[in-house]
C-alpha cells in the first residue's frame, strides 16, 4: 500500500474518531506559580499524548520514506535552490527574527520574554523594544544579549526554575548567539549557531 494511501486512511480515521479534546497550551492558559508539576502518570495515561506521539512518528517515517525516493530528492534539491540565498544571509535572517520577536513582545506588553511570564513593570516592555533595535548592529548586539539575560534572571525571581527552563533557548541561547555573532574572533563566531542546537536538545 502506498504511503499517500496510508496517510489518507489515517487522517480519515482520525477525523471519525476524534471527540472533544481538552487542550492545554501554555501560552494560552494561566500559569499558577504555586502549583506543583502534574504527576507523570497523567501524561502516560493521556490518550492525546500517545495520539500526538503516534502522529509525529507516522509523519516522520512518511517523510523519511519520501526523501529516499526520486520525488523526495527532487523536492529537496528544489528547497536547496529556493533557500540558497537565505543560507548566504543566515545571520541577517536570524537577527530579523529575533528583532521581530521582541517587537511583538513589546506590543503585547506586560510580559517577560514570553506571553505567560506576566509582569506589571512597564519598563520591561520598553527594554524589549531596545533589545529589538540592538540586534541590528554588531556594537549593540552584546547589549541586547545582556538585556535578554537580565529579563530571564528577573523572571526567575518571580517564576520557578522548572518553568524557566522552557525558555532556556530564548533566554540564554539567543543571548549567547548575539555575543558570539558580534565577536571579532572567528574562532568564537563559528560556534554561534551551536548555541541554539545545545539549548534545544
Amino acid at each position: 500500500m502506498r504511503i499517500g494511501t496510508l496517510l489518507s486512511l489515517f487522517a480519515l480515521g482520525l477525523g471519525v474518531s476524534v471527540a472533544e479534546a481538552d487542550a492545554h497550551v501554555k501560552w494560552f492558559a494561566p500559569y499558577i506559580v504555586g502549583a506543583s508539576p502534574a504527576p507523570i502518570v497523567n501524561t502516560i495515561t493521556n490518550l492525546w499524548f500517545w495520539l500526538a506521539t503516534g502522529l509525529v512518528l507516522v509523519f516522520f517515517l512518511a517523510t523519511r520514506a519520501l526523501e529516499k525516493q526520486s520525488l523526495g530528492e527532487t523536492i529537496l534539491k528544489g528547497f536547496d535552490k529556493v533557500f540558497h540565498p537565505l543560507w548566504l544571509r543566515l545571520d541577517d535572517f536570524v537577527r530579523c527574527v529575533i528583532g521581530a520577536f521582541f517587537v511583538a513582545i513589546f506590543a503585547v506588553g506586560g510580559v517577560y520574554l514570553t506571553p505567560d511570564l506576566k509582569t506589571p513593570a512597564e519598563w520591561v516592555s520598553w527594554l524589549q523594544l531596545l533589545i529589538a533595535f540592538g540586534v541590528f548592529s554588531r556594537r549593540t548586539m552584546p547589549l541586547s544579549a545582556a538585556g535578554i539575560i537580565l529579563l530571564w534572571a528577573l523572571a526567575l525571581t518571580e517564576y520557578d526554575l522548572f518553568h524557566l527552563l522552557d525558555y532556556l533557548a530564548l533566554g540564554v541561547a539567543v543571548a549567547a548567539y548575539l555575543v558570539l555573532a558580534a565577536s571579532e574572533k572567528e574562532s568564537w563566531r563559528r560556534h554561534r549557531f551551536e548555541c541554539f542546537a545545545g539549548a534545544l536538545r
